[in-house]
This record gives structure tokens, sequence and C-alpha cells, in this order.
């Protein structure tokens, strides 16, 4: 099966914008690159499963069915599902990152509570774990935060692999 590591990152903590919107958008960037690598790496390791009967092997029975299922499709048929287990896997990112978005009192729970989502980011030193910045990256940017997710220079899908 494909690699799970996460990506090597070009990225300089020292070389954060000083300015606090640009140093926002730095962070929404990263977070960024680490959903496109694992949507990449969610849809390889499917497109494996069927391709692989080896990898189907270390699956159990019943998550195994699916994927025999789709290895004996045609050719043109496989290419079909794999297109459609992107595009699922894109719908179900713009989907949640909607979700997170939502700072007001649009997902009520009952009459005088609703929930929202806040997703921090944090950066810590790798000997001691201190944590050397924190940032709220689905608030405050300079749009919407599922609006990332589609084109623009801080797009988090920016560095995704065509299949």
């Amino acid at each position: 099966m494909s690699d799970p590591k996460p990506p090597k990152i070009e990225f300089d903590f020292d070389s954060l914008p000083v300015d606090p919107r640009d140093r926002h958008e730095a962070l929404v960037d990263l977070f960024g690159q680490h959903v496109t690598w694992l949507r990449n790496w969610s849809v390889t390791a499917t497109a494996q499963l069927v391709e692989s009967e080896e990898s189907r092997k270390n699956l159990g029975t019943i998550r195994r069915e699916k994927y025999d299922t789709l290895a004996s499709l045609t050719p043109e048929q496989k290419a079909a599902a794999r297109e459609a287990t992107a595009a699922t896997v894109d719908r179900f990112i713009q989907l949640f990152l909607t979700m997170a978005s939502g700072t007001g009192i649009d997902q009520r729970i009952d009459d005088p509570h609703a929930i929202r989502f806040k997703i921090d980011l944090e950066v810590c030193e790798i000997h001691n774990s201190e944590v050397v910045e924190q940032e709220t990256i689905n608030r405050r940017g300079k749009k919407f935060f599922a609006d990332y997710w589609g084109a623009g220079s801080t797009d988090l899908r920016r560095n995704s692999a065509q299949l």
C-alpha cells in the first residue's frame, strides 16, 4: 500500500510572515498541504486496493468485498470508479470545511444552543513538545474557510496530484 507518512513540506518556521493576516494565511496553507496529502493518499490507497490482489489479502473479509467487486470491473469502469472516488473525497472535504467554517448560530442543536467548530493549528518544538505558535485557522482568514478548497493562491488543493 502507498506510504502513509506525512508529506515533506518545504516550510521554515522562522520565515513565517510577521504580519498577522499573512502569517494566518501561511498557516492555513500549511494545513491545506496536509489535507491535500491525506486526500491524495486516500484516493491512491483505494486505487491500489482495487488493482492489487496482494493488498486486498491484508484486509478482513467484510472490508475486502467492496474492493474485490471493483477489481472485477473493466478498465473503463475502474477509471470511472477512480474518478468517483476522487470526487467523493473532494466533496467530503468541501462539506467538512464548510461545516467547520460556521462561526455563528447556523448549526443549531436546540432552541437556545448551536455548535461550531474550532480548528487550531499548533507548531511545537520537536524535543520538548512546547507550543511555539498557535493559530485558529478556520476563522478570520482572507476568505471563508471552505473556499480555500478551490482556486486561489492559498488553495488547499494547490499541491493536489492529478489522478
